[in-house]
């Protein structure tokens, strides 16, 4: 461990303190122009940059196709920048330009019906080039029912079905805890022990304001203790008018195969100082059925309610509060052994801000929050309930968890110099979790724990904590822009000595690897001290072409399942067989580096990239052959197996193109391959996803009443598969998606369309299997759906 807090320490110091010597006396201006009520890049926008001092000639240049401009070569000096478009109040900024230094604009154009405070402005950079995002107009025209179903849109990203929601997010072949979630700052975890939630579970999409994901280790600067990471912001309270003291919007829509309709909305309000905001949600669904005709079980009942209040101490500073529920009920999982009762889900926070734009402390940010998760599931509904098709007497099993996270983060970014920005902070969190199983055999009608049951605990008292610190540097050499970010953490893990019984001691594989000895109880608990690093480097090769070159490497520590499960089902395998956890596994490390080209012109744009990965001390597992299973089941054939340390290596990449054929016509391509391998078993790592790619066209004149898009999407058959975790082989198929939406008036707008309109019979490579069929979990067939949407 020595090497790597030594290497990331020297390196992070000595790119900090490179000096700007080949620094360029010009500045630029770059940005990017949107629909202040959709969200959607607008093309074709005149952006017009006039010197306030010297009397220079205005420079100009357009917005392309994803609503981006860029003005170099300017000298320093203070700048308007104007932009100006048809059937929208233009927008105009006062910016200052310093030598090497690229400011930030962001325009969100407004109609000139409506007034928005519309202009944000930063020379903060991005998470990485290796990040992806959607925002509001992409969430409100996916018709998502779940958080998970907008990830499937990104390309390299994926998600896991289980059931109607509750999809859990997979990142360029990473999964479960190696992919980090933050829901506006909050990292969050699921509730139930065999991830029947996810993360985004308890966040509803139409309270989502946007989704970044980083790709790999660039997103120290948001937490510790992952390999990727999603980061989702909820609607924002200052982007109504001042002085609009009411205004929102109501929405509803109906999906045909699911049989579900929701109904969402919300109301928000500012003035001077102060700004509220409340979204309310409605969802309910039923079964669905497939291409072939299949019913899939799939019912759920959703409802949300959240609020936010803000106010502003000065132009400078402003304090903001939230809370929100949520309760799910009854929710069919047919890729689990059982099915959801209920989640339930409250949620608070505090904030702090400050920004200032000048000066030598740019902006000061301080978070606090909590949250708790009660869940319960049993398997009412499943054939071992009734013992319908399945041997052995009606079982009663159930398991009830609950999951309380507190945290917190504090960060300030700095300006030292005119080519240097630091960001520095620190945060934390510690998440307690317990769920056990009630087991009971029915025999004459009356329920009883059999003698073989040894065990109901699942998370015994687990807690698990972080403690981080990071500092990253951005800073111009040249024509390249360089980041570079350390990160060092202090994870605590443990369980309650109370509730760890003498079987799991025994079981567990102690630290010197023997199998005929067991643990102590002082050896549950677990200190690990973490270091994670990364760079990444930015340069143009052209006006339109840009290149990008990243590396890091980040630390995650194994898991509460992974470490005190009692011969439990595991989440990041196809089988249903018990496993070990192994409160002594090493945290997996990866090692990922990157490289993209992307390039900009006015009517063209085209982004290509690939990395390749490896994961030291991969969790992954072994058989336990001296270990009998808990459950004698004929499910529970294969295992139990023990989770262990083993190696693993990536590779991959994703590419994308649009062309605006017309103004108002833009033909989009995209496209991702993933290839894994797991060292240990030496076969292919779990859950690697097929090629696949997507085509699309879509019809938007510039003033925005109306859209029409067509996307054609084909996936290729997955051979290569992790056959000793039971994951079979998929074949592939072609799926068409056909959408619109038309802003009839008065703040009414109405969208529609049809998606899997060939009817086709598919499964995603990555949904998991009914555990009593074996078959993996099919996709829906032709979906109609319609809604309408009311803005006041």
């Amino acid at each position: 461990m020595d090497r790597y807090v030594v290497f990331a320490c020297i390196s992070f110091i000595v790119f900090a303190l490179i000096p700007a010597a080949a620094a360029q006396p010009s500045g630029a201006v770059t940005g990017r122009v949107t629909n202040g009520e959709t969200g959607r890049p607008l093309p074709s926008v005149n952006v017009i940059v006039e010197s306030t001092g010297d009397g220079a000639q205005p420079r100009g240049t357009s917005t392309g196709p994803q609503g981006r401009f860029a003005v170099d070569g300017l000298a320093p000096g203070k700048y308007v920048v104007r932009a100006r478009f048809v059937g929208f109040a233009p927008r105009s900024r006062e910016v200052e330009v310093s030598a090497a230094e690229s400011v930030g604009v962001r325009f969100a154009l407004a109609p000139r019906t409506v007034g928005l405070d519309a202009v944000e402005v930063t020379a903060a950079p991005t998470v990485s080039e290796t990040a992806e995002q959607l925002r509001k107009a992409d969430i409100q025209e996916a018709n998502p029912r779940d958080g998970g179903e907008l990830l499937r849109t990104m390309s390299g990203v994926s998600a896991v079905r289980r059931g109607p929601v509750g999809l859990d997010p997979v990142v360029r072949g990473l999964r479960s805890g190696q992919v980090g979630v933050y829901v506006d700052g909050m990292r969050t975890f699921p509730a139930g022990p065999a991830r029947m939630d996810s993360p985004l579970s308890h966040t509803g999409p139409s309270t989502m304001q946007s989704i970044e994901v980083a790709k790999g280790p660039y997103a120290l600067t948001w937490g510790g203790g992952q390999l990727s990471a999603i980061r989702v912001e909820t609607n924002d309270l200052f982007n109504v008018a001042r002085g609009e003291r009411l205004s929102g919007q109501l929405q509803t829509g109906y999906d045909s195969n699911f049989g579900s309709y929701d109904v969402t909305g919300t109301v928000s309000g500012r003035s001077d100082a102060f700004a509220y905001r409340v979204d309310g949600a409605y969802r309910t669904g039923n079964d669905y059925e497939t291409g072939d005709g299949t019913s899939v079980p799939a019912d759920f009942l959703n409802r949300e309610l959240r609020a936010k209040v803000g106010y502003k101490l000065g132009d400078n500073q402003r304090l903001t509060a939230g809370g929100g529920y949520q309760r799910q009920d009854d929710v069919d999982y047919p890729g689990r052994l059982l099915n959801a009762q209920f989640f339930k889900t409250g949620r608070a926070r505090l904030g702090y801000e400050y920004a200032s734009g000048t000066g030598l402390v740019r902006s000061v940010e301080a978070k606090a929050h909590g949250y708790q998760t009660l869940h319960t599931m049993n398997n009412e509904g499943k054939v071992t309930y009734a013992s319908e098709n399945f041997p052995g007497p009606p079982l009663r099993v159930a398991v009830n968890a609950d999951i309380t996270t507190l945290g917190g983060r504090v960060v300030t970014q700095l300006a030292p110099a005119q080519d240097l920005r630091l960001k520095v902070g620190a945060d934390g969190y510690r998440a307690h979790r317990d769920a056990e199983r009630p087991f009971q055999v029915v025999k004459n009608g009356d329920p009883t724990t059999p003698g073989f049951y040894e065990s109901k605990q699942i998370w015994p008292g687990v807690v698990t904590a972080d403690a981080g610190v990071f500092a990253q540097a951005t800073r111009l050499l040249g024509p390249v822009e360089a980041t570079g970010t350390v990160r060092a953490d202090m994870v605590w893990a443990g369980a309650d000595e109370e509730q760890v019984t003498d079987v799991y001691l025994d079981i567990a594989k102690p630290d010197n690897g023997s199998l005929d000895a067991s643990l102590d109880a002082d050896a549950l608990d677990r200190r690990e001290f973490n270091v994670s690093s990364a760079l990444m480097l930015t340069a143009p090769l052209s006006e339109a072409w840009t290149l990008s070159a990243g590396g890091g490497t980040a630390v995650r520590s194994a898991g509460a399942l992974e470490r005190y499960a009692d011969r439990f089902p595991s989440n990041k395998a196809q089988t249903s067989a018990e496993f070990i956890g192994n409160p002594r596994l090493d945290p997996e490390r990866s090692w990922q580096a990157d490289l993209e080209l992307e390039a900009r012109y006015d009517r063209v744009s085209f982004t290509a990239g690939g990395f390749a990965r490896r994961i030291s001390n991969y969790i992954t597992l072994q058989d336990a052959p001296d270990v009998e299973p808990m459950l004698p089941l004929p499910i529970f054939a294969e295992g139990p197996f023990r989770y262990a340390n083993g190696t693993a290596t990536f590779y991959g990449g994703e590419m994308s193109a649009s062309v605006a054929v017309l103004r108002s016509l833009t033909a989009s391509v995209s496209g991702s391959y993933l290839w894994g391998k797991n060292l240990e078993t030496d076969q292919p790592a779990l859950g690697v996803a097929p090629l696949s790619g997507d085509i699309g066209v879509r019809y938007e004149p510039p003033q925005g009443h109306f859209y029409i898009e067509g996307t054609l999407g084909g996936v290729t058959e997955q051979d290569r598969v992790a056959s000793i975790l039971e994951e079979t082989p998929t074949e592939g198929y072609v799926t068409l998606d056909l959408r619109g939406g038309l802003a009839v008036g008065r703040g009414i707008s109405v969208e529609g369309g049809v998606t899997n309109l060939t009817d086709a019979d598919y499964v995603n490579h990555l949904n998991a299997k009914n555990p009593y069929s074996g078959t993996p979990i099919p996709e829906t067939g032709r979906i109609f759906f319609a809604g309408v949407n009311y803005a006041f």
